[in-house]
């Protein structure tokens, strides 16, 4: 099997697949903002958790618009809002679970991280995106 199987054979499959991907590299953004920011710049986690969730944001705007939902025909701004709104369920979900988890549990802010970040991103992002923010386009 090849890749443009697994891609476009089915477009919801294609899809989800697809928005796991840019989750990925959204992720890979976030999580290399954070570190440097933390580690390198010895800004307070909870500082450098929601400087990442904001650059992971911006690329996951962009892939998610243009690839995973083919959105470039719907109206920007107003994609723009909606995926705010959801930008800001998503960054208080991981700031404030990355908080507890770690003050809770004692356990590293990162190991914190990448265990919310999993969470939310099972239970939040990708159907928020697909009924809210392109709900136009993911319904064609």
């Amino acid at each position: 099997m090849s890749l443009n199987y697994f891609l476009f054979t089915d477009k919801i499959k294609s899809r989800y697949i697809r928005a796991q991907m840019v989750a990925l590299a959204a992720t890979g953004i976030d999580f290399a903002v954070t570190l440097f920011t933390k580690e390198l710049l010895g800004m307070h986690y909870v500082t450098a958790v929601s400087l990442g969730a904001g650059c992971g944001a911006v690329t996951a705007f962009l892939l998610n618009r243009n690839w995973t939902f083919g959105a470039r025909n719907g109206h920007a701004g107003t994609q723009a809002f909606r995926f705010l709104v959801a930008l800001g369920g998503s960054a208080l979900l991981n700031t404030l679970g990355t908080y507890l988890v770690t003050e809770l549990f004692h356990s590293h802010y990162f190991l914190s991280k990448v265990l919310v970040a999993v969470l939310v991103g099972i239970t939040y992002s990708y159907f928020v995106l697909k009924s809210f923010v392109f709900t136009a386009d993911a319904n064609k």
